[in-house]
Formats: C-alpha cells, sequence, structure tokens
C-alpha cells in the first residue's frame, strides 16, 4: 500500500521573498552586493520548522520552505534543482534530520555545507533530554533507574528502541531548536543579534506556558495511535501508549498493518481499554479509519494530530490547539 497524504490546502508558513545571492560554502565567507541591503536567507526543510525560524527572525530574515503543504511527503520527497540551488545560497539552513527529511540532509552532504550553519531538531532533542534526565536524576536520585531500563524501548514510540524522529511534537526539543537558531542568526547579523535573543525568550517563555499545561494531563491513563507522530506530546501529558506493537509503524511506513494486529487494536478499541485514539488523518487508510468506527462506536474520544501547520497557524498555536483537544478528550 502506497503511503498518501491527504490534502488540506495549507499555505506556507512564510512566503519566500528573494534570497540575496550567496557561497554555496560556509556563510561566513558570503560577501554581499554593495548595491543592496545584505539580507540573512534561511531554508526549512518544512514549514513546522520555518515558522520557528520566521519567530525568531522576524523581518529580518527571509525564510523559505521546501515542505509547504500537506500533499508533500517529507519521507519520500525528492529535492529538485531549485531546491538545491537555494539550501546552496542559504545563511542558515533548519531541518529536522534523523532520515525524516532525507532530502535535506542529502543536500547539505552534496553541497559540504559548513556545519555550524546547519541545525537538525533531532540533535536539539538530544540536547534537551540531557538537560532534562540530569535533572530528574537529581531530583530521583536514581531511585526508578529499573523502571527507567524496562521503558526504554517504549520511551521513542517506536519497536525496538528506533528513534521516532516526529521530535517537532516535543516542546522541550522545539525550545532548544528556537535558541540555537537565535544563536546562529546573532553569529550571521550581530547588528540584530539582541532582537533574535528576545524573540527567542518571548517564544520559549510560550511554549514552557504550553509545557505546564501539557505535563501530567492525564497520568496512569492508556491510549493508542494510529501513526507515532504525536508520541511526544502524550508521553509528555502522562498517558500510556497501549498500541499494538507494530501497528503505528507499519501505517507510518506506508504498509499494510497484519490481520492479527489490526484485530488486536480493533478488539483494544471495542472494549472501552484505552481513553484516547491519536489520529493522523493524513496518513489515513481502510485500516485507520476501521480502527477510528471502532473507537467512536465505543466512545472512546479520537483525536487528530498532523505532521504539518494546518492553514493560518503558527507552531504555538498548532500545538495549543492539539493539548486543547486532548483536554477536551479527557474533559480536563
Amino acid at each position: 500500500m502506497a503511503r498518501h497524504f491527504t490534502r488540506f490546502g495549507l499555505a506556507p508558513a512564510v512566503v519566500v521573498g528573494a534570497l540575496v545571492l550567496s557561497s554555496c560554502g560556509s556563510p561566513a565567507d558570503t560577501e554581499p552586493d554593495a548595491a543592496e541591503d545584505s539580507v540573512t536567507t534561511v531554508v526549512a526543510s518544512t514549514s513546522v520548522y520555518g515558522d520557528v525560524a520566521a519567530r525568531i527572525g522576524g523581518d529580518e530574515v527571509e525564510v523559505e520552505s521546501i515542505i509547504s503543504t500537506t500533499a508533500q511527503d517529507p519521507h519520500s520527497y525528492e529535492a529538485t534543482a531549485q531546491d538545491k540551488l537555494s539550501v546552496s545560497k542559504a545563511d542558515l539552513v533548519v531541518g529536522n534530520g534523523g532520515g525524516y527529511d532525507f532530502f535535506l540532509e542529502q543536500l547539505v552532504g552534496d553541497l559540504d555545507l559548513d556545519d555550524d550553519f546547519v541545525i537538525y531538531a533531532v540533535d536539539s532533542f538530544e540536547e534537551s533530554h540531557e538537560d532534562h534526565e540530569d535533572h530528574a536524576d537529581d531530583a530521583d536520585d536514581h531511585d526508578h533507574a529499573d523502571d527507567h531500563d524496562d521503558h526504554a524501548d517504549e520511551h521513542e514510540g517506536h519497536e525496538h528502541g528506533d528513534f521516532n524522529e516526529h521530535v517537532w511534537y516535543d516542546l522541550h526539543t522545539v525550545s532548544e531548536l528556537a535558541h540555537e537558531i537565535a544563536e546562529s542568526l546573532e553569529e550571521l547579523d550581530p547588528e540584530n543579534g539582541a532582537l533574535y535573543l528576545e524573540r527567542y525568550e518571548e517564544f520559549a517563555a510560550e511554549l514552557d506556558d504550553l509545557a505546564q499545561r501539557q505535563a501530567g494531563l492525564a497520568d496512569g491513563e492508556t491510549y493508542a495511535m494510529t501513526e507515532p507522530v504525536p508520541y511526544y506530546l502524550l508521553q509528555e501529558a502522562g498517558l500510556e501508549n497501549v498500541t499494538p506493537s507494530g501497528y503505528s509503524e507499519a501505517i507510518e511506513h506506508g504498509d499494510d498493518v497484519a490481520p492479527l494486529i489490526q484485530k488486536e487494536l480493533v478488539d483494544l478499541l471495542e472494549a472501552g481499554d484505552v481513553v484516547v485514539l491519536a489520529y493522523n488523518p493524513q496518513t489515513e487508510s481502510p485500516q485507520t479509519e476501521a480502527a477510528r468506527r471502532a473507537a467512536e462506536n465505543a466512545g472512546v474520544a479520537v483525536v487528530e494530530f498532523t505532521e504539518t501547520l494546518p492553514e493560518g497557524e503558527d507552531y504555538a498555536g498548532w500545538m495549543s490547539a492539539n493539548i486543547s483537544a486532548l483536554e477536551e478528550a479527557l474533559d480536563r
């Protein structure tokens, strides 16, 4: 079964303006045209990251998002010659990494870009969670080490400990990413450096407020998901993932779910053994539709989570809406 995305008419987070020509190598070597003002340019793999970059950069930065509609699948997207040109001219490149937007990683490698001006959210994930784990160790004094080991595989939301690359659903990661973007823009454009850092502080405060709403929202409750996109948000809310092993991975990869696994999920939903079914409409299939019907017939709340920004939303507003939908489903 081919993996498909349903069209939702998503508008780009930021419409790209004229790009200022620069070297294909390190942005530090760029010599702006004396006849015109130098404008810092950012190319992002998707509109999610383009929106975050635009929030920090403001009017001082021009942002282009390569993936800008829900009809485009970052997993399978193939870069065009125009994409390569845009990336080669960018002062800063922002992506997800971890194989999610491999087309961008490939372009960065082919162009031999300066690593100092290429930012991947999966690296921000590692940074933010190292800090989080350090604090957790101090607070728990290692009392729960065994529990941590027992759930290490489950932590990533995939089978066998495979990494869940949908890190933009982790608020701590996006806050760390925004900080790295602000620092990079400050280095590229020192004159406006204070502005970038100020915008980061405002954005981080918004994400902190969202994280407080999210934390422990549903401790001990259970959920199932059709695809692992919202895993990090649901885990931070305190929900326990009881999706049958192999289900969400098959849907994510565009494969048919094995009949026994499909039956296991439907039985779970019909029995009312979960409180929420997290549903990605962008990867909908006859099997996920059957699971949704089973949930609705059993009175299990169905909450939709998409991979890309809905039309007219910014990142913070989108995540706030996701948390609100979860609060409503849980009657909180």
